[in-house]
């Protein structure tokens, strides 16, 4: 979550040509409608414009390249004072990385990684100008390579270390990394020499390097980011050829559905963007990507490399599709808003074998198109197609009866600050509520780890190693939903206290430690199981002080404080101090003492 708000004087100002200004520079009135947008949507609080800019650009072109905003704006950003980089993204096997663990993770399930590196700069000129494109390069260059003192923020620290850990495991790579490189602005791309020339050589400098399997520059005028933020809005669609097919049953032209087969240069229009990137298409299906290295993907590996494209879909189950709506006059197929509810394994392997594969693009895949709007027929089909292969009961569970209960209790709260449960990839997409009061299964998962659990070290990973850990102690039928309200509640809170700076951002970090130790300071007695029917006073008194801001913040603050005085046994300055279960043991083993700290300034009674 990202909760930033640039000034309205600063943004909503006219100049003498009656047009809206930023930084000093003109910025046409569609470009300021979608910076409107995008700050309300995210609740940003900056009072540099500029820098407002910055993280707009790095959020539609990360967006757009990984295929989702299920991704923390912070983690891309390079910081303030980066020199010719304004944003990173480090995706592997279609996961944005932020540590080594999760590197390791991906290494351990699917044995080798497709890796590309995706870097920008923004500049809130009227033009593209020759020095800066140059300046992207040469700090792109010294970036990958092995003399980096040049760059001195914790960012940049932890992209760094990011990078060499990746060229370390040189074995593990299918290919050289893919190289992005996006220089955003306020202008109108032209087809300049001058610039052209310069982009030649910077692309040629970095070829050299030998590091990089493909290398490509993108300009980005007002024009080009205007259709990137776009691409954010809209909803999730696929347009694709749908010959041989049969249609299953037609209740209505709201339910229908068809089975068939489809040839893989079909199919993985479904499955990916015009980019290369993963559509979000596998939110909905009950489990991450386990890697080729299972037994049952293994099978489809040896089929799909066997070279047979008929064989496939005689020995392959297919997969499973629920969309919206369908629309197919003649054998042309549109489907909107639509998830791969079974086949997130066989998409997967298919994509990871699809530039190895003699004549992959005439694989002939099976499918099943379920066309229907009720939530509940959605959620059948995905327990039902689900349930024939080995998944835990705990895991269909996630998607079941108990996540529709959720998203309605969240729905019981009025109050202004109230959030949302989208339990359904996309479901808030179009509306005006604020993103950092939609709470995603994955950032609930999280919340509930490190408040409830005690296991907030554990839960800045990427989302399937959270979900492997964490995934059969929660969402249980009998679970008091008012938990995860509870939880979700206090992180928005204390990520509104970063972004108005009423606590120090770059304590950030400590977040979740911090929701913990409000729940141990605030709750009275011991914390009840989670379907104990007194769970529910013992979470009420926490929403209590919540809901009250006077209260809340002074809580927050006097833990974080309490955490900053630590200083001689956490090392806080350490970007990965937070990350270690040794940190959260200390603090847990602190509690006594916190309460105390907090009783002596008058804090709580």
């Amino acid at each position: 979550m990202y909760e930033y708000t640039v000034e309205k004087s600063q943004l909503k100002k006219y100049n003498d040509d009656n047009l809206y200004t930023i930084g000093g520079i003109k910025m046409d009135r569609i470009t300021q409608s979608m910076l409107n947008a995008f700050q309300n949507d995210l609740s940003l609080n900056f009072n540099d414009s500029a820098l407002l800019f910055e993280h707009f650009s790095n959020y539609c072109v990360v967006n757009n390249i990984y295929g989702t905003n299920d991704f923390d704006l912070d983690e891309i950003t390079t910081g303030k004072d980066t020199q010719g980089i304004d944003g990173i993204a480090i995706i592997i096997n279609q996961k944005i990385i932020n540590n080594t663990e999760d590197i390791d993770l991906l290494i351990s399930l699917n044995q080798s990684i497709s890796v590309k590196f995706v870097l920008i700069q923004t500049k809130t000129s009227s033009s593209f100008d020759n020095t800066e494109i140059s300046n992207l390069f040469t700090f792109s260059r010294i970036y990958f390579s092995d003399d980096t003192s040049i760059f001195s923020t914790p960012e940049m620290q932890k992209f760094i270390e990011l990078k060499d850990y990746i060229f370390s495991k040189g074995n593990k790579l299918k290919k050289n990394p893919e190289l992005l490189l996006y220089y955003v602005t306020l202008g109108t791309w032209c087809e300049d020499s001058n610039l052209n020339a310069s982009i030649s050589v910077g692309k040629e400098n970095l070829k050299n390097t030998n590091l990089f399997s493909a290398i490509e520059f993108v300009p980005c005028g007002s024009v080009e980011i205007q259709s990137l933020y776009r691409k954010t809005k809209a909803k999730l669609t696929a347009t694709f050829k749908f010959e041989k097919r049969i249609t299953m049953y037609s209740i209505s032209d709201d339910e229908v559905g068809y089975c068939g087969v489809l040839p893989f240069k079909e199919y993985k229009k479904l499955i990916l963007e015009d980019t290369g990137a993963t559509k979000a298409v596998f939110e909905d299906n009950i489990r991450d990507y386990l890697g080729p290295n299972q037994d049952v993907n293994e099978s489809i590996c040896k089929t799909i490399l066997s070279g047979d494209v008929n064989a496939f879909s005689m020995l392959n189950n297919g997969v499973t599709i629920v969309a919206s709506t369908i629309s197919i006059p003649g054998d042309i197929a549109t489907i909107e808003d639509y998830q791969i509810v079974n086949g997130c394994q066989t998409s997967n392997i298919l994509i990871d074998n699809m530039d190895v594969t003699e004549n992959i693009d005439e694989l002939i895949i099976p499918v099943r198109i379920i066309g229907t709007k009720d939530e509940n027929l959605k959620n059948e089909i995905t327990k039902a197609t689900n349930s024939q292969t080995a998944i835990k009961k705990e895991q269909l569970e996630a998607l079941s009866t108990f996540q529709k209960n959720l998203e309605e209790f969240y729905k019981t709260f009025t109050i202004q600050d109230s959030l949302v449960y989208e339990r359904r990839t996309g479901q808030y997409r179009n509306s005006d509520i604020p993103r950092n009061r939609i709470i995603s299964i994955s950032t609930q998962i999280k919340t509930i780890a490190a408040m409830f659990l005690n296991e907030p070290s554990a839960v800045s990973g990427q989302y399937g190693a959270v979900v492997k850990r964490f995934g059969n102690k929660i969402f249980k039928s009998t679970d008091k939903p008012i938990i995860y309200y509870t939880s979700a509640l206090a992180l928005y809170k204390i990520e509104n206290l970063f972004k108005t700076n009423k606590i120090d951002k770059k304590y950030r970090r400590s977040r979740y430690h911090a929701m913990m130790l409000f729940r141990i300071v605030v709750s009275e007695g011991e914390m009840p199981r989670f379907n104990q029917r007194k769970m529910e006073p013992y979470c009420q008194n926490i929403l209590d002080i919540l809901n009250d801001d006077y209260k809340c913040e002074k809580i927050y603050k006097g833990i974080i404080d309490f955490i900053i005085s630590r200083g001689q046994d956490i090392d806080i300055e350490n970007r990965k101090c937070f990350e270690r279960k040794e940190t959260t043991e200390y603090i847990l083993s602190q509690t006594r003492v916190l309460i105390e700290y907090l009783r002596t300034a008058n804090i709580i009674t």
